[in-house]
């Protein structure tokens, strides 16, 4: 049987580390510029001071990278993926296949 993983939004910093305090498996976070959760204005820094957080009550984060990109911003985007890999994220959401094209850390890929 499969086990269940209870993921829970998190706008930001404080709402991610409230839905660990509440048992969450996991969170995911709206990666900075390439996101479709509009609402969230995170940066590399706050998304690394989450990842800190939930390491402690061994919680996953997933940056949510869900937004279909113009050819300009693939380097961009390239970029922005390895400052989320070395802040700490256990994968990443996108929607865009193309990503698949580009030169990526090892992480887990989730479609959206």
């Amino acid at each position: 049987m499969k086990t269940l993983e209870l993921l829970a939004p998190a706008k930001d910093f404080e709402c991610g580390q409230a839905a660990v305090n509440f048992g969450a498996d996991a969170l995911y976070i709206g990666a900075p510029k390439f996101s479709a959760r509009v609402n969230a204005s995170n940066t590399v820094e706050s998304i690394e001071k989450l990842t800190s957080y939930a390491r402690l009550y061994k919680v996953k984060v997933y940056a949510a990278f869900n937004t279909l990109f113009y050819d300009h911003e693939l380097e961009e985007a390239e970029k922005l993926i390895w400052q989320l890999y070395e802040a700490g994220i256990d994968a990443l959401i996108i929607q865009d296949m193309g990503i698949l094209q580009m030169n990526l850390p090892p992480l887990p890929l989730f479609a959206s």
